[in-house]
């Protein structure tokens, strides 16, 4: 049985991480979980009290850090932690969802990565819940080519343990779209190895995005898109390149270029369409009465 180190960074969400950590102990049916929270140096009392009690518990791990150091710290000193064969981050504000006709994604994630080399991760649909329901707008699966064109990683990938053990970690200069920054690091370095990458895929939904207001999260945060972009354009340029061949060797083009190509709410929606036209029909019914409302807005629906 395969073991599977799940990462969770936690700064004040006590309210819900004991409902994440019971998401993931109810759908880890055919693998071992080792789950590491990470406290990111949390302040309010329900989160200290939850933390507190979770610390009793001889199938958790919790580090905790003095002060908040952000979230890619957080991750970081976690995958640097963990033990399984494989690895799995979850927000402390979402959960794992059962998959009707596998044991888990868990369980079906770290079957395909052990009989295929050639998958460098593994990836579910993503369904929102709470203040907004409904799979998040890059519901299809991905390949190596739409990672580089800034399609949407999310946080929810299974991959093995050796690629942290080889130096994958989160890039902390990186403060927003650090999951895309992520699964980039990941193929890149692959790519570097000349080593092939194809992305397994398993339709689910395996991940439940808690959308609310009590705390605001990363996508909310106002940050350069394309200075966060060049970030991972500068460590990774020959990946880039060899995926933008006809655009000259300039960061700056190329950046721009991978920026350019990110798809807008509408490609996305045909390209869930091309997956799944049901999914498309339902998200643009349910998206075209809700796109207007200032709090859909304020939430920042993914």
């Amino acid at each position: 049985m395969h073991q599977v180190s799940v990462v969770v960074p936690s700064f004040n969400a006590g309210l819900y991480l004991r409902d994440c950590v019971s998401s993931i102990r109810e759908n880890s049916a055919g693998v071992e979980v080792e789950v590491i929270i990470v406290d990111d140096g949390s302040t309010d009392d329900t989160s200290i009290r939850v933390l507190s009690d979770l610390g009793s518990e001889p199938d958790l791990k919790i580090i905790r850090h003095e002060k908040n150091l952000g979230v890619q710290v957080a991750r970081n000193n976690g995958l640097k932690a963990a033990s399984g064969d494989y690895v799995l981050c979850v927000d402390a504000d979402d959960v794992l969802l059962p998959i009707l006709g596998h044991g888990s994604f868990l369980s079906e994630a770290t079957r395909i990565l052990s009989t295929d080399h050639h998958i460098a991760f593994v990836h579910t649909l993503v369904r929102m819940f709470g203040d907004f329901h409904g799979l998040t707008i890059s519901s299809y699966p991905l390949r190596e080519e739409l990672v580089a064109r800034k399609h949407h990683v999310p946080i929810a990938i299974v991959y093995r343990r050796n690629e942290i053990l080889n130096g994958l970690l989160y890039m902390e200069t990186v403060l927003k779209w650090q999951d895309w920054a992520f699964g980039v690091s990941l193929l890149a370095r692959r790519w570097e190895r000349n080593e092939r990458s194809e992305i397994g895929f398993i339709e689910g939904p395996g991940y439940g995005y808690r959308v609310h207001s009590t705390s605001s999260r990363i996508s909310q945060t106002q940050i350069s898109e394309f200075d966060a972009t060049k970030l991972v354009v500068e460590v990774y340029r020959e990946f880039f390149i060899s995926k933008f061949p006809d655009i000259a060797n300039d960061i700056d083009d190329l950046t721009a270029a991978v920026v350019a190509s990110k798809p807008g709410p509408l490609e996305d929606l045909l390209f869930v369409a091309s997956f799944k036209l049901e999914h498309a029909l339902s998200m643009a019914r349910g998206r075209e009465y809700q796109l207007h409302s200032a709090h859909v807005n304020r939430l920042g629906i993914p």
